[in-house]
């Protein structure tokens, strides 16, 4: 969300951000929106933050990797759940003009079809991980706030998010893979590297400023009302190659010898683990003209350099 802001107040909203910084310290920065710090869970808390607010953008969650969707099931499940009920009965007692939902790709988790249009949620089998049953029926909620109450909404589901604010954590999968690869390869030299799985499950990374452009100009549009996008640039890239490519950048830069290749050693991985994922953005393309123009390279660039920077300033 820290994204999705500077787009709100450009364009005149006053804005209430809300964190717990339940997985993340809280970041030292200058803010133009009145900030508070609090759990999402609490009830009066939701109404007191919520009093004179006509739009809510419901992205809390308990976020994590891989690993970490199987560590945490239950704070998954439940206090996402909580936190979003409390939310959606306040935007409809105090009958808010709209209900925005940040989902996740994870809906699509048992989804065959690929690429994954917005209606194909539909007809699949329901996610085996307590994170994507929790976004899918999050989902369902809007929705039926929407036929019951008439709260309108607008769902936004981003494809893995690539950002130069997450860090890894110290045990595999907690973290999203991007940030576990750059910490291995660049911070920690490991070669060979630890990879959950084959490394051949592939996926498709967004740079985080282009889906908090859409969320942050369109989720108020009548254009919008009532819809679910994806947001994903579809450009697939397996595990490894994805490695092989930041491997492939530390080298350019001199941090790792010309001479070294890049080696693997697998762990196993869960059953459930989505082994394809790539989104169809059709619909938001045709509805919104919008399109994903940062390419994967140029976003690990980006997030490299914000690692090594922050190692330089460390040390």
């Amino acid at each position: 969300m820290q994204k999705v802001i500077p787009h709100l107040t450009q364009a005149g909203q006053e804005v209430i951000g809300v964190d717990n910084f339940s997985r993340h310290e809280e970041s030292q920065r200058s803010r133009n929106y009145e900030f508070v710090e609090g759990d999402l869970c609490d009830r009066q808390l939701v109404q007191k933050v919520c009093t004179g607010v006509n739009l809510i953008i419901q992205g809390a969650a308990q976020v994590y990797g891989v690993r970490g969707f199987h560590q945490y099931p239950a704070s998954i499940l439940a206090r996402d759940m909580e936190l979003h009920q409390n939310l959606l009965w306040e935007a409809c007692e105090k009958k808010m003009s709209r209900f925005v939902y940040i989902s996740s790709s994870m809906v699509y988790e048992r989804c065959q079809q690929t690429p994954s249009r917005e209606e194909d949620v539909e007809d699949m089998p329901i996610p085996k991980t307590d994170y994507g049953l929790s976004k899918l029926v999050g989902e369902r909620l809007c929705r039926a706030f929407e036929q019951q109450y008439g709260l309108a909404f607008t769902i936004w589901r981003p494809f893995n998010i690539i950002t130069p604010f997450e860090r890894a954590e110290s045990e595999s999968g907690i973290s999203h893979v991007f940030a576990d690869f750059i910490k291995k390869i660049i911070i920690d030299h490991s070669n060979p590297m630890e990879v959950l799985g084959d490394g051949e499950q592939v996926r498709c990374f967004t740079w985080i400023d282009e889906v908090a452009c859409a969320i942050g100009k369109r989720s108020f549009n009548e254009e919008t009302r009532g819809q679910t996008f994806n947001l994903g640039n579809p450009e697939p890239i397996t595990m490894k190659q994805l490695a092989q490519r930041i491997f492939a950048n530390a080298q350019a830069r001199h941090l790792i010898g010309q001479d070294q290749r890049l080696g693997f050693t697998y762990r196993p991985i869960y059953d459930d683990d989505v082994r394809l994922r790539i989104p169809s953005i059709e619909k938001a393309q045709r509805i919104l003209g919008w399109n994903p123009k940062v390419k994967l390279d140029e976003a690990l660039e980006r997030c490299i350099d914000a690692a090594i920077g922050e190692l330089k300033v460390s040390t």
